[in-house]
C-alpha cells in the first residue's frame, strides 16, 4: 500500500478545512507511507465513501460502527476534546436549571450519543422529563424552542458553538454538560494495520515537537492517548441506551 486515505467526521470540516491539510502535511513528513486527504461535502458523503478509508478521524457514534462493521481499530482521541451538549431553554423562562427541566418537555436529535449522554446524564440526577421532542437536525432544536414548541431542548455543543449571534440569541443557553465520556477518535481500517504502530507513535509524540505543536494548537487539540477498552465499552452501551 503506496497511499492511505484520511477522512475526517464532517463536524470538524464545516469550518478551517485547511487545518486538517496541514495536519496531513505533517503526517506526511513523519509516516513511511503518504497520507491523502479525503474531505466530505456532508455526511451523507462521508458514509459514502467510508468503505474507501483506511484512516478516519470518526465521532463516537461512527466509530461505533467503523469498529463494529468494518474492523476499524481504535489508535488515538485528543487528550482534551470531549462531545458535550447545551442545554437551551426558551427565552420566556427565568433563571432555568437543569432542575428546570423536571416534568417538561425536551427537545433533541434522539439518534445522536451526544443527546443520549445528556438524557442519561438527568435520569441519573433524578430529573425525569414528561416527554422528549425528537426533532430531525440540532438547528430544528433551536427553532422548535425559540417557538415554545418545547420549553427546553439540548444541542450538541460543537454545533452551538458555530451557530450565528442572531441564532445563538433565540434561545437561553444556561447550562452545559461535562459528561466526559464520548470524544471523536483516529481509527485505521484493517488493510492499513500495518501502519497503525507508527501512526500511533507519531500522533503519541506530536505536542513534543515545534511543528506538532502548531499544528495541534490550530486543531484545538492539547495532545493525543491512546483509547482504552473500558472508553470504548462505555460510548457503545451509551449508544444502546434507550
Amino acid at each position: 500500500m503506496n497511499k492511505l486515505t484520511l477522512m475526517i467526521c464532517p463536524h470538524d470540516t464545516a469550518k478551517k478545512p485547511d487545518r486538517w491539510f496541514r495536519f496531513v502535511q505533517y503526517l506526511n513528513n513523519q509516516l513511511d507511507v503518504k497520507v491523502h486527504l479525503d474531505v466530505s461535502l456532508d455526511f451523507q458523503d462521508f458514509h459514502q465513501h467510508l468503505e474507501q478509508a483506511d484512516i478516519v478521524y470518526a465521532n463516537p457514534a461512527d466509530s461505533i460502527r467503523l469498529r463494529e462493521q468494518q474492523g476499524f481499530s481504535a489508535v488515538v482521541r485528543p487528550t482534551n476534546l470531549y462531545d458535550e451538549v447545551v442545554y437551551i431553554a426558551n427565552q420566556d423562562i427565568a433563571n432555568p436549571t437543569l432542575e428546570s427541566l423536571q416534568g417538561k418537555t425536551i427537545a433533541t436529535v434522539i439518534s445522536m450519543l451526544p443527546s443520549k449522554v445528556a438524557l442519561h446524564s438527568l435520569k441519573e440526577k433524578g430529573i425525569a422529563p414528561a416527554q422528549i421532542l425528537d426533532k430531525s437536525s440540532w438547528l430544528g432544536v433551536v427553532n422548535s424552542v425559540s417557538k415554545n414548541e418545547a420549553p427546553f431542548g439540548i444541542v450538541y455543543k460543537d454545533t452551538y458553538k458555530e451557530l450565528s449571534a442572531n441564532t445563538k440569541a433565540m434561545v437561553n443557553a444556561f447550562a452545559e454538560s461535562e459528561e466526559k465520556v464520548i470524544f471523536h477518535g483516529i481509527y485505521i481500517s484493517p488493510n492499513a494495520m500495518d501502519h497503525k504502530s507508527q501512526l500511533e507513535r507519531i500522533l503519541l509524540d506530536m505536542n513534543t515537537t515545534p511543528a506538532g505543536k502548531d499544528v495541534l494548537q490550530e486543531l484545538n487539540i492539547e495532545g493525543w492517548r491512546k483509547t482504552t477498552s473500558e472508553e470504548i465499552s462505555t460510548a457503545k452501551q451509551m449508544m444502546m441506551a434507550a
